[in-house]
């Protein structure tokens, strides 16, 4: 609940250890190590990465690390499977290896077993690999439940020499996943709404989420320059580290906002499933812009922005050019079921987020 008393706690969480740059993922032995010597571990891996991970398992780690495929649904089924299966490996440590389905399923499989985690993102969409939170859906891709590990992931551990060459379209959802921290985290903190940890953010969260905006304002077009032709620069490395480090320490410690909770609605429609969770968010963040009566020059700078990478501006670019008002208005209703939007002081409804719907989707087509 909120809590605007100018003496609360503040609280802000890391993990225990970040490693970021070309060649890293070589580093994860001796990481591993770190937590508990001779250690066996279960490595939840994205299929397309697999090869990678039994080949570091025959070089580096042989009979000590067990790559798991991981399903492609963070769902209880399939946290269950992957569950039994790191315990019949008799691990000491899980891994989670892949993007943010992966990487989640492998935080929930660490919390069945009460395991140590070390994650191991292999694209740079979204801000799961730093965070305690785990995404769970249901069979139709509805989010149906965030549970919390105890503590946030042991290890971080990111390769940019496997990022860089991942999909763009991965790269640019992590722009977009990233790029609303600064404005949900402002939101949260001015609601007085209590952080992931059950606190109120502290100065760095919010400084972080700026630090987060400003290095993907500045930064991404470079960076994506890199993407095009997959050599590594420091423009790269830089808006990594914002989509990866910076976004994920300022949501958990800060709080989330619309661009988020309109995830309730959106993914309610299966016309949403091919949409990455950043580029469904950045489409959020056009209305949270829009409902909460931001500047004009602003919302105008940040649409530009995300029509130059390559982000949704409109319902259409999500998969649901064709709903009308009505479901535009469930969307709406389903988002204030988001305990922090329903918080938000001054008060948002229904209502006003249909509006910003419409009017996003006016300018879209002005």
């Amino acid at each position: 609940m909120p809590d605007n008393s100018s003496s609360a706690i503040r609280v802000i969480g890391f993990p225990s250890l970040y490693v970021q740059g070309p060649g890293a993922l070589a580093q994860l032995p001796a990481c591993l190590e770190r937590l508990q010597s001779g250690c066996r571990a279960a490595a939840v891996v994205d299929p397309i990465v697999l090869g990678l991970f039994e080949a570091l398992s025959a070089a580096m780690m042989p009979g000590r690390l067990i790559p798991i495929p991981f399903g492609g649904e963070c769902t209880r089924a399939e946290i269950g499977r992957l569950a039994e299966a790191a315990r019949r490996s008799q691990a000491d440590v899980v891994v989670g290896a892949g993007g943010g389905k992966a990487v989640d399923s492998a935080k929930a499989v660490a919390q069945a077993l009460d395991l140590p985690i070390a994650i191991v993102p292999t694209i740079a969409s979204s801000d799961a690999p730093t965070s305690r939170l785990i995404a769970i859906y249901d069979e139709a891709h509805k989010i149906i439940d965030v549970p919390l590990l105890r503590r946030n992931p042991d290890i971080v551990l990111v390769d940019t020499d496997v990022l860089i060459k991942a999909p763009r379209r991965f790269f640019v959802a992590g722009i977009g996943d990233a790029i609303t921290k600064k404005f949900e985290v402002k939101e949260a903190a001015a609601s007085g709404y209590l952080n992931y940890f059950q606190g109120q953010p502290t100065a760095l969260s919010l400084q972080l989420a700026q630090a987060c905006l400003d290095t993907i304002l500045r930064d991404s077009a470079a960076a994506l320059d890199a993407v095009a032709t997959g050599t590594l620069s420091p423009a790269f490395e830089r808006v990594v580290e914002a989509t990866v480090l910076y976004s994920g320490l300022a949501f958990e410690g800060g709080g989330l906002s619309v661009a988020h909770g309109m995830l309730r609605g959106l993914t309610a429609y299966p016309q949403t499933l091919s949409a990455l969770h950043g580029e469904l968010v950045a489409y959020g963040l056009l209305v949270q812009l829009h409902a909460t009566a931001q500047p004009e020059a602003m919302i105008a700078r940040i649409a530009a922005f995300l029509r130059q990478v390559g982000l949704p501006a409109r319902l259409a670019d999500i998969g649901l050019g064709g709903i009308g008002i009505a479901d535009m208005r469930r969307i709406a209703e389903l988002t204030m079921t988001a305990p922090y939007v329903a918080a938000r002081r001054p008060a948002l409804d229904a209502d006003m987020l249909l509006v910003a719907m419409q009017t996003v989707e006016a300018l879209a087509t002005a």
